[in-house]
């Protein structure tokens, strides 16, 4: 796996400070989970809490995964957070069909 300079951590702390600063204050986000070894289909999911989000992300996203969050109802003009799940060592794969 290579990093890219052009793509973030999803785990990154802007990232994940942007997505609690929204759950706090409005309560619901919608996210797109992009599965590096998946289908075409992303896995649409909403949380309203933030240590449930970072579970799934901890549990369930693999590195690779590309992860994008909107405030819910989405407004995709105004995404809060996107990038991709790091590897065990921080790298992330710069490769992928997003």
């Amino acid at each position: 796996m290579t990093s890219s300079a052009g793509t973030s951590s999803i785990l990154s702390t802007d990232s994940l400070e942007a997505v609690r600063r929204h759950l706090d204050s409005v309560g619901f986000i919608s996210v797109l989970h992009w599965h590096l070894g998946g289908a075409s289909h992303p896995t649409p999911l909403a949380f309203s809490d933030f240590d449930t989000f970072h579970g799934y992300l901890c549990e369930r996203a693999r590195p690779g995964d590309a992860i994008d969050v909107w405030p819910f109802p989405t407004d995709y003009d105004h995404r809060l957070a996107q990038g991709k799940v790091p590897d065990a060592d921080g790298n992330i794969h710069a490769g992928g069909a997003y």
